[in-house]
């Protein structure tokens, strides 16, 4: 079965990834493709450096679909005197 969903960045959240969950119940094991229709230079730049790290093993991060999930990331914040925290 191949299915293609288009969707807006805004409407990429939990509700889309349970809508999802339910349509594969069938299936043990799911290939996920995400392709942008816009080219951003740093994005392309980001993805080959993370596609280069992962073929020579650094920086590997394994998780199940429930830690995926419930995942949220660090947010950058900037600090008043230009030191850079995460929250």
């Amino acid at each position: 079965m191949e299915t293609v969903l288009k969707v807006s960045p805004s409407e990429l959240n939990l509700s889309l990834i349970n809508k999802i969950k339910k349509l594969l119940v069938i299936t043990s094991n799911v290939d996920i493709t995400i392709s942008l229709n816009e080219f951003n230079p740093a994005y392309a730049n980001e993805l080959e450096r993370s596609v280069e790290q992962a073929e020579n093993g650094q920086e590997i991060i394994s998780m199940t679909m429930e830690e995926f999930v419930a995942y949220t990331p660090k947010k950058e914040t900037n600090t008043m005197n230009g030191l850079k925290t995460f929250g």
